[in-house]
């Protein structure tokens, strides 16, 4: 199958990317798979001509992100046009802002496939030509999708975890001695319940002043308190390093598709404690193995996180099963759900 992927890839860490990444990582195996890096992602505006112009320049040239491992070749190009891009059986994208453009392009492309992981979209429909394939990342995602869009072709496949990279260590303390929270900054995080995580981070420290607490993300930034260390997020190295100095991660989401945080932090042996967000109750037994609260409810995210640090055996039954169960969302065997998903597609076109 040769497969044209449309990513806008850069060197910063981005969580849409990392799914889309580690799917082309495997497939290539099997698959010719080309992946392209537009300096435009077709924007107006001074700013996206300047960059256009330095794609045109760079045109052509390989491109290697340096936050992630990408075993496929990364081209670069200045915008996603057609004449840009070669003849493929599947042209397989993520933005809603190129859905109008890959639409036109002619069936030499492929059937054209777009992944959809943005809860903005579905709070924000936009109009998507009928031709084009949806690929929900949830059951949560595929369902508002065939409410807002009844006349398309869904499909659905999770994301998966690296479980080759983010693996477990083994822990020999006897509790839990840190709190971890997958820092979000921007005007678009809001929904990512930060403040929600860090009230919960004093709470905790009020009552169990010897905990430690950290977080990861692409810079320090004013909102997070003094007592929580900072470690960087900027490599995928970085994360794993995050992961392994927490015993409990904290995922305070207020609304989304399909985290990759709980799944890393699980396959890495730490507690987590996370809100019914999205795709959470379809890799996750509440009690079992991640403790799920309502999204927002800082009393019963900090009760949860209290519980597992005055309950070591509880904390221990849970990062063990949860390392065990996420094992079944390994990318190798979510890519070969994602595989038989563009096989099928290309047998009903």
């Amino acid at each position: 199958m040769k497969i044209n992927v449309l990513l806008n890839i850069g060197n910063k860490p981005s969580g849409a990317a990392r799914p889309i990444i580690e799917f082309c990582n495997v497939l290539a195996k099997s698959n010719d798979i080309l992946i392209y890096r537009a300096f435009n992602p077709n924007k107006k505006g001074l700013e996206y001509k300047l960059r256009e112009i330095t794609g045109f320049i760079l045109r052509g040239k390989k491109f290697c992100p340096r936050w992630i491992r990408c075993d496929c070749p990364v081209v670069i190009i200045p915008s996603c046009r057609e004449k840009f891009v070669r003849d493929a059986d599947i042209t397989f994208f993520r933005s809603a802002h190129l859905a109008q453009e890959v639409s036109a392009w002619s069936k030499s492309k492929g059937l054209k496939v777009m992944r959809v992981s943005n809860v903005h979209m579905l709070n924000n429909p936009v109009r998507i030509p009928e031709n084009i394939v949806l690929i929900a990342s949830s059951t949560m995602v595929y369902e508002k999708l065939k409410i807002i869009y009844p006349r398309h072709k869904i499909f659905k496949v999770g994301n998966g975890v690296n479980c080759g990279f983010f693996s477990y260590t083994e822990r020999n303390r006897e509790r839990a001695r840190s709190i971890g929270m997958v820092f979000y900054g921007g005007k678009n995080s809001q929904h990512k319940g930060m403040e929600i995580g860090f009230e919960v981070m004093r709470r905790i420290k009020e009552k169990f002043p010897d905990m430690r607490f950290f977080v990861a993300g692409l810079k320090k930034e004013k909102q997070i308190p003094g007592f929580v260390e900072f470690i960087s997020g900027l490599r995928s190295h970085d994360m794993l390093n995050f992961y392994n100095k927490v015993d409990i991660l904290i995922y305070p989401s207020l609304e989304d598709a399909w985290p990759n945080p709980p799944m890393e932090a699980m396959a890495c042996g730490c507690g987590v404690v996370t809100t019914e967000v999205g795709g959470i109750g379809e890799f996750v037994i509440n009690g079992e193995t991640a403790i799920v609260c309502k999204p927002g409810d800082i009393d019963e995210m900090t009760g949860a996180v209290e519980l597992l640090i005055k309950n070591p055996e509880i904390w221990k039954k849970l990062f063990n099963n949860g390392k065990e169960m996420i094992k079944q969302f390994d990318y190798p065997k979510q890519a070969e759900i994602l595989e038989r998903t563009f096989n099928e597609i290309l047998s009903t076109a």
